[in-house]
C-alpha cells in the first residue's frame, strides 16, 4: 500500500512513501481475541455472594419467635473453626496442628443440612488475620453439602459469644 505525499517548496517533485498496515492489523486482531477471552474468564471465576450487613448490635431483649430457626453461622478463627445456628448449640472445632480440620466442618455441616434440609443459607464470618483461601475452602464446601445462599458477615462475629473468639495470629 502506498501514499503519495507533495514534496518541497514549489519543486513540484512528490514522494511516495510506503506504509505498511499488516502488522497493525495483525496486532488488533489479537487484541480483539484477546479482549473476548478474557471476558469469558471473568464471568467463568465470579462468585455469587451477599454481603450480611448489620450496623446494629442485636438487642438481647428481643426474642425471636420459637419456630424460627437462625441460619447456620461459621467463624473462620486464627485458632479454628466454630458453627453452630445458636450461641450455646455451637460446636469449638480446634485446628490440628497449623491445618484447619475441614473433615469434621463438613461432617458437621452435613448434619446440620440433614436436620434442616429447607434452611439453604450459610453465615461465614472470618477474624482479622485469616487467609482468603479459608473463607473461600468454607464458601466451596458449603455450597458442596447443599447450601446455596452464602452470606460473608463483617465486623466481629454475632454468633460467637466474646468468651469462645480468639483473635487470629499476627501476619495471617
Amino acid at each position: 500500500m502506498g501514499v503519495q505525499i507533495e514534496g518541497g517548496k514549489g519543486r513540484g517533485k512528490g514522494m511516495m512513501v510506503d506504509l505498511n498496515l499488516v502488522p497493525f492489523i495483525d496486532f488488533l486482531s489479537c487484541l480483539i481475541a484477546f479482549l473476548m477471552i478474557t471476558a469469558v474468564w471473568t464471568e467463568i471465576h465470579s462468585l455469587t455472594i451477599e454481603q450480611s450487613v448489620n450496623t446494629d448490635p442485636p438487642d438481647p431483649n428481643i426474642t425471636p419467635p420459637p419456630d424460627e430457626v437462625p441460619p447456620l453461622t461459621v467463624h473462620v478463627r486464627g485458632d479454628g473453626h466454630w458453627i453452630g445456628r445458636k450461641v450455646e448449640e455451637g460446636t469449638n472445632i480446634p485446628k490440628l496442628g497449623d491445618e484447619y480440620d475441614y473433615a469434621k466442618l463438613e461432617e458437621i455441616m452435613v448434619k446440620d443440612h440433614e436436620t434442616y434440609p429447607e434452611k439453604d443459607q450459610v453465615i461465614i464470618n472470618t477474624d482479622d488475620g485469616v487467609k482468603y483461601e479459608e473463607m473461600v475452602l468454607v464458601l466451596d464446601m458449603s455450597r458442596k453439602v447443599g447450601y446455596p445462599k452464602t452470606l460473608l458477615a463483617g465486623g466481629a462475629a454475632q454468633a460467637v459469644p466474646p468468651e469462645l473468639a480468639v483473635p487470629a495470629p499476627a501476619g495471617g
